[in-house]
């Protein structure tokens, strides 16, 4: 069975692709499991998480927060909870089934 140390690089490339999407930038702080997210609005959101995969995304309040920056906001956690979705079900396909 993977671990979330196993799963967090699954997640942080699947999430990367989607952000690509949007034109959103994902980078790695240097603490770890810290990540900034830059939207091309210049909207700044900081993501990270004490124990995976229980994610937290916080608006960065660098500028005046517009409606486009709730568009954003809303996309980036879609994307979030499709990614650990998607990592939550390959992990729990690859472990094998319990019969009673």
């Amino acid at each position: 069975m993977k671990t979330s140390s196993d799963l967090i690089p699954e997640f942080e490339k699947l999430f990367r692709q989607k952000l690509q999407l949007n034109n959103c930038k994902l980078r790695k702080k240097r603490q770890e499991n810290n990540y900034e997210i830059v939207t091309p609005a210049k909207d700044v959101f900081l993501m990270y998480w004490s124990e995976f995969p229980e994610v937290n995304l916080i608006y960065q309040a660098v500028g005046v927060r517009t409606q486009q920056t709730s568009v954003y906001e809303r996309a980036i956690r879609s994307h979030i909870s499709s990614s650990l979705s998607s990592i939550q079900e390959s992990a729990s396909s690859e472990s094998p089934l319990l019969v009673n």
